[in-house]
């Protein structure tokens, strides 16, 4: 009886180790930004996500989750407000020569193209070379000419340190901003490569 008794002490210890080494694998962190946000960021160790909650006044706010492939590369990101509903998805594309991040492409919750990051050296226009440039289209007028501008061009990427103030990439209880005619800069210098948006963003799990 001892013998059985040891075996299932030693069984239930060995189980709780592997539980709290599985445990170990995921990597948590808390940011404090100076305008009195902070963001939580969680990445479990046998999955390519990373899952950030962003609190003001300790209510949630925001909550974004990123998607990466088996290379670590950050493909696509979806944005959910405080009650978790989506509100943006993003697509970053690579350029197919360099392996370089290139572009980020924002949706709106209907899936309709609203933003067009272009990063340092995707443009070939001298004055754009080496800033980031963002393209506002208007979803509901394809007649209207983009907008261009290295104005709040700011890169959607995962929190990684504490910010001035939290950019979550999509504003918050706003309607999108006008979009005037202006000239149209050099196209990029290499298409991107962005996979197809997941199923997920608009049938989201509310987690």
């Amino acid at each position: 009886m001892k013998t059985l008794t040891c075996i299932l002490l030693f069984a239930l210890a060995a189980s709780a180790s592997a539980q709290g080494s599985k445990r170990l694998e995921a990597l948590s962190r808390i940011y404090k930004h100076n305008d009195g946000t902070r963001t939580e960021t969680r990445k479990d160790g046998d999955k390519n996500e990373i899952h950030e909650k962003t609190y003001r006044d300790n209510i949630l706010f925001c909550k974004r989750v990123f998607y990466c492939d088996t290379k670590g590369r950050t493909r696509q990101g979806v944005i959910y407000d405080g009650k978790m509903n989506p509100l943006a998805s993003i697509l970053y594309g690579y350029d197919k020569a360099t392996d370089q991040l290139i572009e980020e492409q924002t949706y709106n919750k209907q899936g309709k193209l609203v933003r067009r990051l272009f990063y340092p050296g995707a443009l070939k226009d001298p004055k754009y070379a080496n800033r980031f440039v963002a393209m506002t289209i208007d979803p509901d007028d394809a007649t209207r000419q983009p907008k261009y501008s290295t104005e709040n061009a700011t890169p959607t990427r995962p929190v990684q340190s504490e910010q001035k103030s939290f950019e979550p990439g999509v504003p918050f209880g706003g309607a999108a901003p006008a979009v005037p005619a202006t000239t149209t800069p050099s196209t990029p210098a290499a298409a991107p490569t962005a996979p197809p948006a997941r199923k997920r963003f608009l049938q989201s799990r509310k987690s």
